[in-house]
């Protein structure tokens, strides 16, 4: 029996001087090569996947909400981070800083000898 990924949807705090420039180079946002989450440090090992999630605007322009990254990390755990593009409107200041979340995590994969 195959076990779903835990939905988590929580900010995240991406640590300072681990974002890689590629795809800064050409307007969008990089991955970082760590973060943290409920005061654990997690490292991102390897970039499963990359996608951009777009939508129409009022004037029929498309425009680039958030960008999705699914990743290994290095305990073996697999998870979905996004950033959204823009702070929502309506929340607080504070709220507003917070653009990196963890979406799912599938600790399925983990290395038990890696906590």
């Amino acid at each position: 029996m195959t076990r779903e990924p835990e939905f988590i949807s929580e900010s995240i705090e991406p640590e300072k001087g681990s974002f890689t420039t590629d795809l800064m180079a050409i307007g969008l946002a990089s991955l970082p090569g760590a973060f943290r989450w409920r005061g654990r440090r997690y490292v991102v090992a390897e970039c499963l996947d990359h996608r951009k999630v777009s939508a129409p605007e009022v004037t029929g322009e498309i425009y680039l909400r958030r960008q999705q990254f699914t990743v290994r990390l290095e305990s073996g755990e697999t998870a979905v981070l996004y950033v959204e593009r823009h702070a929502r409107a309506g929340v607080s200041r504070a709220a507003a800083k917070r653009r990196w979340f963890l979406y799912t995590i599938d600790r399925a994969s983990a290395d038990p000898l890696n906590p």
